[in-house]
């Protein structure tokens, strides 16, 4: 069993954990409904966690959409690693529509209020012109 593995298992349990306590805090007498104990792959058990009804749905329901993602996304899944989303192109063009209608004239009170005016104007320079010497 390698450390890496026994580091894993432990976080795992630690959420659960971290989960059934968040579940219990407006209601500290509820009754477990289920326990959930953590093994290595080689058996080494790590601990035990005994979860309310609503934490163990919540788990089922986060398990579920992890096993969901890697069916139909086999090759973005990655375990271990949160993918970078493909960012919606519709969206995109909104933002740069929005900041395209911002008038670059009034960014400058803010320039002039620094208190580094040469820092501002070489950022405002770049904001507007798109274009940078490389010094701030």
């Amino acid at each position: 069993m390698s450390t890496d593995d026994h580091a894993r298992a432990q976080d795992f349990l630690d959420e659960l954990y971290r989960l059934n306590g968040a579940d219990t805090i407006g209601n500290p007498g509820q009754v477990p409904a289920a326990r959930i104990q953590v093994r290595t792959a080689d058996g080494t058990l790590i601990g035990e966690a005994l979860l309310s009804a609503r934490s163990t749905e919540e788990t089922t329901l986060a398990i579920s959409a992890v096993t969901e993602y890697a069916l139909t996304m086999p090759a973005d899944y990655q375990a271990g690693r949160t993918p970078t989303p493909e960012v919606d192109p519709l969206l995109i063009a909104d933002l740069e529509d929005h900041f395209a209608a911002v008038d670059p004239q009034s960014y400058l009170p803010d320039v002039f209020a620094c208190d580094d005016p040469e820092v501002a104007a070489a950022a405002y320079e770049q904001m507007v012109t798109g274009e940078w010497d490389g010094e701030l």
